[in-house]
C-alpha cells in the first residue's frame, strides 16, 4: 500500500498565482490545490526544502490569499509545496471555492 501523508483532500484548478523565491517573482498556475499546498507550474527546476511564498485570488475571497510554502519536490515544470499555515479567513475561501468546484 502506497504512503499517501496528505491530510487534505486535493482539487483540480487553474488559478494564476505569483511564485516568490528570494525577492523574486515567478508568474505561475496552481494546477491542484487543497487546505495543506499545491501544485505549481514552473519555468525552473526548484531545490528540495526551499521557501517560497505564494500569492493567488480565488473568487471566495475579497483580497488575495498569500502564503509561505516549502517546495517538497519539483521538476523542470512544475513544483509541489506544502504550505506553512493558512489564516483563517483563508480556510474560510478555499472551503466556499472548494464547495463551488463540486457543484
Amino acid at each position: 500500500m502506497a504512503d499517501n501523508r496528505r491530510t487534505s483532500a486535493r482539487y483540480v484548478v487553474s488559478v494564476q498565482a505569483t511564485l516568490a523565491i528570494t525577492g523574486a517573482n515567478e508568474a505561475c498556475t496552481i494546477m491542484n490545490l487543497s487546505l495543506g499546498g499545491a501544485l505549481i507550474t514552473a519555468s525552473k527546476r526548484h531545490a528540495m526544502g526551499e521557501r517560497v511564498n505564494l500569492t493567488f485570488k480565488v473568487p471566495t475571497a475579497a483580497d488575495a490569499i498569500e502564503i509561505g510554502a516549502t517546495v517538497r519536490w519539483a521538476d523542470t515544470t512544475s513544483v509541489g509545496v506544502q504550505f506553512d499555515g493558512l489564516r483563517a479567513r483563508d480556510v474560510w475561501a478555499l472551503n466556499e471555492y472548494f464547495k463551488s468546484l463540486a457543484a
